[in-house]
């Protein structure tokens, strides 16, 4: 709800920013983002706040840590989104790791769709010249036997590069575990141009999974201290619950072992929409439990 002076109350931005509020007072508390105006104990933020908390969460969603965008200016932050626009119209920079895949490129008559901008016939050559490796949209790994070390490697070192695996053996564990990072998988033999519309793919939305803003111990005590005279608070905590518990299920589903990659994907999906409902009906919850500007 806004105030007057146009002025955002901290839930409220929340609402309309995707971040958390949670997280805009540990920004506050880490890196000086303090909001325009207090009431209290109730923070109020400015229409220019929330615009460069607009930017800021798009940057962190193409990859950017907050560290390096909390004392830019805005000039500076709009320079950061500027080339994303322009990347867009060129083709992806891919690398590509084992033979196979190697073999499947030079195969492929010259064309726009993918940029190879470097090629290594394993893994091994690889992480040799890691550290000197080019700058790429997608990592394109061939292997005759599914394994999570290359593939947790390349995450943990490429954070903001896309994973695309094409394998000729696997194991069913292997293939959801691999799902879960977010990589595409492929098994062999698969068509070049499926590989250049994977590499061409947005990676998946970082924060699918909705992070809880209230702790068991909290929910329980907002239901008890029944402040609202129609319980608003007490039916919220309650949804809240059995959402936590659906989203506790689905994972279960997920992990179990009689599922398959296909079926697994299906529960995550579930998982993660259950979350970012639960955080909508968390905001609600967060609004009646912050007291009004006049208390």
């Amino acid at each position: 709800m806004e105030s007057a002076g146009d002025l955002y109350r901290i839930g409220t931005v929340a609402n309309l920013t995707g971040v958390a509020v949670e997280r805009l007072r540990a920004w506050e508390r880490r890196y000086g983002f303090a909001p325009a105006h207090r009431d209290g104990r109730t923070r109020f933020y400015s229409g220019e706040q929330l615009q460069r908390l607009r930017r800021i969460k798009h940057l962190i969603d193409q990859g950017h840590p907050i560290s390096s965008l909390a004392s830019l200016s805005e000039e500076q932050l709009r320079a950061r989104m500027q080339p994303s626009g322009v990347a867009s119209k060129l083709p992806p920079r891919v690398g590509l790791i084992g033979l196979d895949v190697v073999r499947l490129a030079q195969r492929q008559q010259e064309g726009a769709a993918l940029e190879v901008a470097a090629s290594w016939l394993n893994m091994e050559e690889f992480t040799a010249i890691a550290d000197a490796a080019p700058a790429l949209d997608a990592l394109v790994l061939g292997v005759p036997v599914l394994s999570m070390q290359p593939i947790e490697y390349i995450k943990k070192n490429f954070p903001r590069t896309r994973i695309v695996v094409v394998y000729q053996y696997a194991a069913e564990k292997y293939l959801r575990r691999v799902a879960d990072l977010g990589a595409a998988v492929f098994a062999w033999p698969v068509r070049w141009p499926e590989i250049e519309r994977a590499c061409s793919a947005a990676p998946p939305a970082a924060g699918g999974l909705a992070k809880r803003r209230f702790a068991d111990a909290e929910l329980a005590a907002i239901a008890a201290a029944g402040n609202d005279p129609n319980g608003c608070p007490e039916h919220l905590v309650e949804l809240i619950c059995k959402l936590n518990a659906f989203a506790d299920y689905m994972h279960s589903c997920s992990a179990a072992d009689e599922a398959t990659a296909e079926t697994a994907a299906l529960h995550r999906r579930a998982r993660e929409e259950a979350s970012q409902a639960r955080a909508r009906l968390e905001a609600a919850l967060e609004a009646f439990c912050e007291p009004s500007p006049s208390s």
